[in-house]
């Protein structure tokens, strides 16, 4: 008898530390989602503009870096602002070509970006080829921060730096967002232009200026997602749209009135999938979480934050 509660109490802790490392893990999805779905937020809640090709800018980050690592040997970190900018830059030039000519037609917009991935995805194949690409993670942000060791030092509950670097510079961002929104000069005149375009023009606003640089400003956002996680994963042509579905259902589930939905969508997605993969399994939960996301969207179309407004 003492034998079989003796197996059960090891096979009960062994569940115990099997769910901590993987709501761990969980916490690692979170920020890949706030980062991936931050730079959507911006060109969709902000501008309302279905950007499509938002994988591909995704996937342009992870490029920067990886040919600043190739060439001139950079740091990842040192990559990141470089990365942001020539995002931002090809983004403002989309902004101006493209996306300038179709705002409030929703349909062709759609289309458009559509159609601009599938040619970004080519342009990078004729560039670099379809070959994977391999970022490397800075040595110093490598290991594990162990929670819980066994007798011989061996960890049973770990997340990875690198992965709580992720998380960390996520939050960075949706604050750095945050506070350029709604305590500078520029944030004002992009609400403003958001809520009434026509008004803001009267006030003097440049609208078409404050259009390219938000657009170029979530562009950038996707940028430093990509470098962020091309050292997780192989960088490729059609990489970012692994990440496409997943930065649409954080933006809808958490509204896209508001950056703290943003947060709140990743957090509920990120975790929900973990539990449920650590129940099941990874594919069923994903096609749960997305079932979970379309009531959500059915039933409350806003998201779970969204501003009020006068009806």
């Amino acid at each position: 008898m003492f034998y079989y509660l003796a197996q059960a109490d090891i096979t009960s802790s062994f569940s115990i530390v099997a769910l901590a490392n993987q709501l761990l893990n969980g916490i690692s999805i979170v920020g890949i989602l706030l980062l991936t779905g931050l730079g959507l937020a911006i060109t969709f809640g902000v501008m309302r503009i279905i950007n499509l090709a938002h994988g591909e800018f995704i996937m342009l980050g992870a490029y920067v870096t990886f040919l600043l690592q190739s060439t001139f040997n950079l740091d990842l970190l040192l990559t990141i602002p470089f990365s942001f900018l020539i995002t931002a830059t090809i983004g403002a030039l989309v902004e101006v070509s493209i996306i300038r000519r179709l705002y409030g037609r929703p349909l062709e917009t759609l289309l458009a970006t559509w159609g601009l991935s599938i040619v970004l995805q080519g342009v990078i194949k004729l560039i670099f080829t379809a070959q994977l690409k391999y970022v490397k993670a800075p040595a110093y942000i490598s290991g594990n921060l162990t929670f819980l060791a066994d007798a011989e030092g061996s960890p049973m509950i770990a997340i990875s730096y690198y992965r709580l670097f992720i998380v960390f510079i996520a939050l960075v961002l949706l604050a750095l967002t945050s506070y350029l929104l709604y305590n500078t000069d520029l944030g004002r005149q992009v609400r403003a232009v958001t809520q009434n375009r026509d008004m803001a023009k009267c006030l003097g606003v440049n609208t078409s200026l404050v259009d390219m640089i938000t657009f170029a400003y979530g562009c950038g956002l996707a940028g430093v997602a990509g470098t962020v996680i091309s050292s997780l994963k192989s960088v490729s042509p059609p990489m970012g749209q692994d990440y496409l579905v997943d930065a649409w259902m954080t933006v809808v589930t958490g509204g896209v009135d508001k950056l703290i939905g943003v947060l709140a969508g990743a957090f509920l997605i990120g975790e929900s999938n973990a539990g449920i993969a650590y129940l099941l399994n990874d594919p069923v939960a994903r096609v749960i979480v997305l079932a979970a996301v379309i009531v959500l969207i059915r039933y409350k179309p806003e998201g779970l934050f969204t501003i009020q407004k006068r009806s």
